[in-house]
């Protein structure tokens, strides 16, 4: 059964607010993948569907060459004027689709940050394999949102999201059935398939107090929600979340443990 396929669109504009509100993923997560994939300053990592850099500025300091790769180039630019600006230069930049984009040779580890569902998963397996050095690895790192734990404030950030989402008529933004997709043929399975031997989900929580405005910040980095998808909709919106999230929560305090986790998978 063919699987849903996202729009390649969907993060169009969002390059900014993704900078600035994505969470980075936590010290404890990135020590624990790079001492289990073995990195050190001779390594060559790949950052497949990186976003504006989040994973390739956590692992810089630590290998020898990062490649970030994004199908939307304004992140792209994003990362790697930022790059230039912080000094990281074994940094790589170029944008093109993962499933399209010419690997030039072997990674110690490919890396991919709450995207695999949104990718090709088959085809981004297959084309990946060959290009692993041998013992080198996939990782799937997740996590850092603000949902998914049933608080209270979490509900109404929920409800609100999708009522703005029917009246900006965005509801298209997500595939029916993506989950369901996942579901029925997990990362798990689609690696081994690929030839790779999954060594497991490893998973941290961390605590985390949010804004209110960061909170809008988030939702605006998001696929399914950002502000051009909200259009006209948008300052309505960011009024309408401030007003039922302070209601919730008078003193603006919005506390989780953030969930974060990666699959590993080793050729």
């Amino acid at each position: 059964m063919r699987e849903p396929r996202f729009r390649k669109d969907l993060y169009r504009g969002t390059a900014e607010h993704y900078d600035r509100f994505r969470l980075l993923y936590p010290p404890v997560l990135i020590d624990d993948l790079r001492a289990r994939a073995g990195l050190g300053p001779a390594s060559r990592v790949l950052d497949l569907a990186c976003g504006t850099g989040q994973i390739t500025f956590a692992l810089a300091p630590h290998v020898g060459e990062v490649v970030a790769v994004d199908q939307e180039p304004e992140a792209v630019s994003l990362g790697e004027h930022k790059a230039q600006r912080l000094g990281v230069a074994n940094t790589r930049w170029q944008a093109a689709a993962a499933e399209e984009v010419e690997l030039d040779g072997a990674f110690d580890l490919v890396a991919i940050g709450n995207a695999f569902h949104r990718l090709d998963r088959n085809t981004v397996a297959r084309r990946l394999v060959p290009h692993l050095t041998p013992g080198g690895g996939i990782a799937l790192l997740w996590g850092g949102v603000p949902w998914g734990d049933g608080l209270d404030w979490q509900q109404v950030l929920r409800d609100t999201q999708n009522r703005w989402r029917d009246t900006a008529g965005a509801g298209d933004r997500v595939p029916e059935g993506w989950q369901e997709a996942i579901d029925r043929d997990p990362h798990e399975q689609v690696l081994v398939r690929a030839g790779l031997a999954y060594e497991g989900k490893f998973e941290f929580r961390v605590p985390h107090r949010w804004s209110v405005d960061s909170l809008v910040g988030f939702v605006y980095s998001t696929s399914f929600l950002s502000q051009a998808a909200l259009g006209a909709h948008a300052a309505a919106f960011e009024d309408d979340v401030r007003a039922r999230l302070l209601g919730c929560r008078p003193d603006g305090e919005l506390e989780q443990d953030l969930s974060y986790a990666y699959e590993y998978a080793r050729r």
